[in-house]
Parts: structure tokens; sequence; C-alpha cells
């Protein structure tokens, strides 16, 4: 008797809490929460999703890989070696480093396009199984050119009956007949080959399914590309009314034709820079870190050396680079490398000392509490937290590094280099041609740059800065 006093009672609370609930709204105001609680549960979904989708991240990766697959070509057929575009990739050191590229390219085009879209899932049916064909191809044939370029074994070559050392030289006007025609044979073979592999890239990508990113980046990058267009035909139209001389300022047309007619040769300068630059950003950018892990770990060598940091900074590198060439010899690479080194490590050190050393008091006294030691709060608390600072320090060091490395051609050394070929262009007054030397050495400073960018957000995708993205 006593539990079936008990559930009316509770009965009676349910119903009059429910009664209570729905009579407090009147009803055409309950109609309107019944109507609009779909879009406020689908609206936030759907702004997730675009806000997911308006990276062109995935774009750039399809494009990169096109690039250098089509690069790629171009060095291992010797039919095209003849062109601009395949005369650009003829270095011997720059070859193999675009293979490479190629290589990490694919394979994170490939994985982003199986995981796909973040919030999205993951390609299922028919749109994975093409997927993984395209994959597949894309595969092959990195296989192909890789065997080709480092085991000098070329597949369809060696079916056509040619050695494979021809298939990377030059066809010369007295080649035999027979051996163009089985080099033509072979060269269309591979090419039915590139073709394939970038219809597999497209597949990867399917930009067809991306219009609306474009759209809205398109949208929100508007203003900056107004601006920037405004700017280049300004420019062009300002020369031309003013009759300004081009050892003064050439218009933009004049600069691109310079560019377009001789970018195999800046391609093989910028490279030489690039090396210069980038073994001096990695020598330099190392040292820094190392030096500020051990500068937080000791406060008393920090202050120390962050005088000389500040002096050796406060030298223009004007003044270092005769002295280094001076050092090291003028035709010594090394000599370049040793200024970029300079430029770059003092702000990797100093970078590295502040993420070490500010981390959060409470996080290391809820770390001390439960007995963690040293190396366990370096690894667990102080390195996460400098890592950001790392990446900042090294994204400002690619563009001190490629500064360096042409300021320092231009004082003397390699007549290889962008520094050099901007000096020697000027002084021949071929200002649209120093114009152009000037332009490959932005465009790889920014290239520089986005790949440190992209390391960065591989790396410290956990991160707050990076999920809030």
């Amino acid at each position: 008797m006593l539990d079936d006093a008990l559930n009316r009672s509770a009965m009676e609370r349910e119903s009059t809490g429910s009664a209570s609930t729905s009579h407090s709204f009147t009803q055409a105001q309950q109609s309107d929460l019944e109507a609009a609680a779909p879009s406020l549960l689908t609206v936030p979904a759907d702004e997730i999703i675009e806000y997911e989708n308006r990276s062109l991240g995935r774009d750039f990766l399809a494009i990169t890989v096109i690039f250098l697959l089509a690069a790629a070509y171009h060095i291992q057929n010797p039919l095209l070696l003849t062109l601009q575009f395949g005369r650009s990739w003829r270095s011997a050191t720059l070859q193999p480093v675009i293979i490479i590229l190629l290589f990490i390219t694919c394979a994170a085009l490939i994985r982003a396009s199986l995981a796909g879209e973040r919030g999205q899932p993951k390609p299922a049916g028919l749109d994975r199984t093409v997927r993984l064909v395209a994959a597949g191809i894309l595969i092959a044939f990195c296989v192909f050119v890789g065997v080709s370029q480092f085991a000098r074994f070329n597949v369809i070559s060696a079916v056509s009956g040619i050695e494979t050392s021809l298939m990377f030289e030059q066809v010369r006007d007295d080649t035999d007949p027979a051996l163009l025609a089985a080099l033509s044979n072979a060269a269309s073979l591979s090419g039915i080959f590139e073709y394939a592999a970038i219809g597999a890239i497209i597949a990867l990508w399917q930009p067809w399914t991306r219009l609306g990113t474009y759209r809205r980046t398109g949208r929100k990058q508007f203003a900056a590309i107004v601006v920037g267009v405004t700017v280049v035909v300004a420019w062009e139209v300002l020369i031309n009314i003013t009759g300004t001389q081009e050892f003064l300022l050439p218009r933009p047309s004049v600069i691109f034709g310079a560019f377009m007619d001789g970018y195999p040769r800046l391609i093989s300068a910028a490279w030489v820079t690039f090396q210069n630059a980038f073994w001096g950003f990695a020598l330099g950018c190392g040292l820094g870190v190392l030096t500020g892990m051990v500068s937080a770990r000791f406060l008393s060598f920090s202050r120390a050396l962050l005088p000389v940091a500040i002096a050796v900074n406060a030298v223009p590198i004007i003044a270092l680079a005769p002295i280094f060439n001076n050092w090291f010899g003028a035709l010594n690479p090394f000599s370049k490398v040793a200024i970029v080194a300079v430029m770059t490590y003092f702000p990797a050190m100093i970078s590295t000392v502040r993420g070490l050393t500010s981390v959060d008091t409470l996080s290391l006294e809820l770390m001390r509490s439960y007995a963690a030691s040293q190396l366990e709060i370096f690894r667990k608390a102080r390195l996460p937290n400098a890592l950001p600072f790392i990446f900042s320090a090294l994204k400002v060091g690619t563009t001190l590094a490629t500064i360096g490395a042409i300021v320092s051609e231009y004082f003397g050394g390699s007549t290889a280099g962008l520094g050099f070929r901007i000096r020697d262009d000027a002084g021949l007054f071929k200002y649209p041609d120093a114009w152009a030397a000037i332009v490959m050495a932005s465009l790889f400073g920014i290239l520089f740059y986005l790949v440190v960018s992209a390391v960065e957000r591989a790396l410290l995708h956990w991160h707050v800065s990076f999920r809030e993205k």
C-alpha cells in the first residue's frame, strides 16, 4: 500500500512539472520554439562544417604535387630538356630533391584524401574505391620515377632497349634517328603514365566538391586581391604616363617578360642561393635552439649571453659579409652559410629561452606535487609551451636566411647565386633582369616560409592556436 501511494505521488509530481513546463509559453510561442528548434541545431553544425572546409591547404597541396610531377617527368624525358621548363631542373643536386618532395607531398595528399574532411565522415563505398585506385596509380608513378632517379633503372627505357642514362641527357642534333625514334616511343609511354598520375591527383583532390570553399575564400580575400591588382595596374599606368626610365623602375609587364624569358637561369641561381640559406638556417637555428635549452636551465649563462646576442644582431650584415668572405674564402660556400647562421642563431636562442621559461607557475607546481622529474617537466610542460615560440623564430629565420644568403653573394663569392645575378645585371644596365631576379628571390623566400609554416601546422595541430583556426 505504501509503495502504491509513493508511485501515485511521483506520477502526480511529474504531471504537475510537465504541465507547468508546457504552460510556461503561450501556444504561439510554443509553436515558434518548435519550428526554430531544428534550425538551432543545424545552423551551428553547418557553420562548423563551413569553417572546417574553407581551408585551401588540400588545394595548394594538390597543385604542388602536379607541379612536382611535371618537373619529375621533364627531368626523365630527354626530348623535353630542350624546353625552358625542362632546362630549369638540370641541376644534379636539385633533381633528387624534387623526387623526394614529390614522395612527401604525394603521401600527404593520399593521407588527406583517404581521411576525408574534418567534421565529415570518411569516404566510403564507390568514392573510397576510386580514391584507393587513384592512390595506387600515384604511388606507382612515384616508385617509377624514384627507381629511375636513385637506382638508375627506368622500366620504360629497359623495355624500349634504351640505356637509362640517356633518359637524363639532352638530345643533340646529331642523335641517331633510330635512337631518336626509340626515345620518342619511350617518351610516349611515360607520357601516358604521367597523364594517368595527373588524373589520379585530380581524383584524390576532387576540386568540383570544393567550389563552396573557393567562393568563401574569394569573398574573404577579395579586398587583398583588389589592392594587389590595383597596385600593379597603377604601377604600369603611372610608368607609362610619367615616362620613367627603366633603370629607375621598369614596368611590371617588362619585369614579367624578363622573368619568363630567363626563369631557367633564375631557378638555377635561386637553387644555389637557397642551399646556402637552408644550411645556414639549419645550422644557426639548430644551435640557437640547443643553446636556448641550456640557457633556460642555467639562467646565469643566459644573462651573460644576452648582451652578446644584442651586440651581434646590431652589426649590419653588409659589415659581416666581407669579413666572413675573407675568413672562409670568397668562393667557399661556408662563408655564406656562416653569415646566415649568425643571423638566425640569436632569434632562435632568445625565442627558445622565452618559451621554456614562460610556463605557467601553477602547471609547474602541479607537476612537482606529483613528484615529476626535471626531465618529465621539460618534456611535458616546458617543451610543448616553447614550441610555438620556436616556430615563430623559425618563420622569422626563413626571411633572415634568404636576405643573408643574397647579401653575402652580392659582396663577392660564387657567380651562380641570385645575389651575384642581381649585382651583375644591374651593373650591365639589365634592370628588368635584375628585377626578375629580385622576384625570384621573393618567391623562394615565400616558399621557404610556407614550408616551415606547414611543418608547424603538422606538428602543432594540437595547440589551441590551431584548434581555433
